[in-house]
This record gives structure tokens, sequence and C-alpha cells, in this order.
């Protein structure tokens, strides 16, 4: 059976390495979520990500915009898709008055 004993510096850059990856795989499924960012634009943050890792993930963080809406659009609401307003089914959204039995 092979002995393994750990230097004093290898428990620190297990720990680090785990970490970095964690940072890493975190960052890219963050962006492969974004709502804002098309299909070119995930491609070439994902390059620079994989590629320049520690620059890319600092620069994602700090060049990337939110994808909060801003308070202009969070404001406004959509228009009922049916009027029933005073029936049994005001509240679905989903049913309409000529789909009553």
């Amino acid at each position: 059976m092979p002995d393994f004993k750990f230097t004093s510096t290898e428990p620190l850059w297990i720990t680090v390495w785990v970490v970095y990856i964690l940072i890493y795989w975190g960052t890219l499924a963050y962006l492969l979520n974004r709502r804002r960012f098309g299909t070119q634009e995930r491609i070439l943050w994902f390059l620079v990500i994989t590629f320049a890792p520690v620059i890319g993930i600092l620069l994602f963080v700090l060049i990337s915009e939110d994808d909060k809406l801003p308070a202009s659009h969070a404001s406004k609401s959509r228009p009922p898709l049916s009027d029933t307003t005073g029936t049994p089914w005001q509240n679905n959204p989903g049913h309409t008055k000529d789909s009553a039995p």
C-alpha cells in the first residue's frame, strides 16, 4: 500500500485549486444563464475566461452589466391576456371566457 504524506503546503494548494475550479465553473454557469448576452457574446466571454482565466474572470465580473431591468421597465405591467374580471377564473391567466364549459 502506498504511503501518502502531505508536505506543509500541499493542503493549501489543494484548497486553492478547489476554490479556483469552483469560481471558474460558477462563472461559466452564470455566463450561460445571462439573459442579455447573445450567442456571439457568450462564445467570446467563454473563450476569454477559458484561455486567460484569472484575467477573464476579473474582467467579466468588473465589466459585465447586471441582469436587473432598469427602473423604467420594472414599473410597467403587462395587460391581461383576457378579460376574466368578475368570473371564477379571474386568478387563472391561462383561462379565457371562450374556453368555459
